[in-house]
């Protein structure tokens, strides 16, 4: 794939795969720009449910101008390598293991690094900062999900098209919300359906609120004033309950996904860590 959309032409660009424990492969787009001080943290970004890193452009744009970030592909991508399906696990609490493993097998342990991520990715990232495993020198959230809920009505049978009509016509702001639409209508599209059930399935009841206790890491949340999927409510709730947390309210799903919070991102790290 060619990346020279998403960072400067002096940025040497990896993909490679890295084997968790259970079998299961997980993909790894490393930025690495031109002459990276080591004192420089790395930042491991770990995207949304299903997202495409062509939805990150603008902010992978900005944070590869001076950090190294690595970009993990979650196991309910499409990139990921799944032996066997039917005995895979897609649960938060599997996700929140393959961050713990993607650290211990990527990043020298003397090496600081930031957590970023969005969505359930975020949501995770939460879950992995209550471990005892090597903690970032910061967390950054875009849009975590506290709660994760499908109605009752889709049952245990959940093909892409039901979800993204439930996506389409009760998560997302009709009116205001286009391009976010048009752009996770494009995620489920390039999905994997065996792996979109199965995760779904996984955290169809999952919820967080009962798992953030004793959590101090330094965190910065972005929310957005018209995202109805993630829940500006629930957010700001979250916010509450991570004491050492900032929060900064973009206008839209589009905005927080664009160079603007590339570069609110970037000014959190300059002032903070």
């Amino acid at each position: 794939m060619d990346y020279s959309q998403y960072t400067e032409s002096s940025t040497t660009v990896n993909e490679y795969m890295v084997q968790m424990s259970d079998g299961v492969s997980l993909k790894i787009i490393d930025f690495i720009p031109e002459n990276i001080s080591r004192d420089k943290p790395v930042i491991l970004f770990v995207a949304g449910w299903i997202s495409l890193i062509s939805g990150w452009k603008g902010v992978l744009k900005i944070l590869t101008s001076e950090y190294r970030v690595m970009y993990l592909e979650s196991r309910e991508k499409k990139s990921s390598i799944v032996p066997d399906i039917k005995k895979t696990v897609f649960s938060m609490e599997r996700l929140k293991l393959d961050i713990g493993e993607i650290i211990q097998k990527t990043i020298p342990e003397n090496d600081g690094f930031i957590l970023a991520g969005s969505s359930l990715g975020a949501s995770a990232i939460i879950e992995y900062c209550g471990t005892e495993g090597r903690m970032p020198l910061s967390a950054i959230l875009i849009g975590p999900n506290a709660e994760f809920r499908f109605p009752k009505i889709l049952g245990s049978i959940i093909p892409a098209p039901v979800i993204k009509w439930y996506l389409r016509n009760f998560r997302l702001d009709k009116k205001n919300s286009l391009e976010q639409i048009k752009k996770y209508e494009n995620t489920l599209d390039c999905a994997d359906p065996y792996k979109l059930k199965a995760n779904a399935l996984a955290i169809r009841n999952y919820t967080l609120w009962d798992r953030i206790e004793n959590i101090n890491i330094p965190s910065l949340i972005i929310g957005a004033t018209t995202d109805t999927l993630h829940g500006t409510e629930n957010i700001k709730k979250l916010i509450d309950a991570l004491p050492c947390s900032i929060y900064i309210e973009l206008k839209s799903n589009m905005e927080t996904h664009s160079e603007k919070a590339g570069h609110v991102i970037i000014d959190y790290i300059r002032n903070n860590i």
